[in-house]
């Protein structure tokens, strides 16, 4: 994946590949045209379509519980497709994630820029857990 300059929107429905591939409903954007390639996860065991079916089956409800359960799924997702924590570090890391934002409207506790955004914080930090 090339190298893009400025943060991006990650989401489902980003024209950018990158940003459809890290959000979590990645069969979304999938069907959207937005990939080329299905990101499952296996998470406890299980296989999972993508990384949101893996977060819908451990979310309890608690904002802090689900942060760390979205935490480990997305080390696990990076973990199991290494092109997409290699793309990260291509973009410079958290300086780059610190950038872009998540803004779906569907789920807004989620959404927001940079560091405002409890996905992006995840993600950073799912990141980091690796590095």
């Amino acid at each position: 994946m090339n190298k893009i300059e400025h943060g991006i929107n990650i989401w489902s429905g980003c024209n950018i590949p990158l940003g459809a591939a890290l959000t979590n409903p990645t069969e979304l954007s999938y069907r959207k045209g937005k990939i080329k390639f299905h990101y499952p996860v296996v998470f406890e065991g299980q296989k999972f379509i993508d990384s949101e079916s893996a977060y819908k089956r451990y979310k309890t409800g608690d904002m802090a519980k689900d942060m760390a359960v979205m935490k480990e799924i997305i080390v696990a997702k990076l973990q199991q497709h290494p092109r997409l924590f290699d793309a990260i570090t291509t973009n410079d890391g958290v300086t780059w994630l610190e950038q872009c934002r998540h803004i779906v409207v569907d789920n807004q506790r989620w959404e927001g820029l940079g560091r405002n955004s409890n996905f992006i914080v995840v993600l950073i930090s799912a990141f980091e857990a690796i590095t």
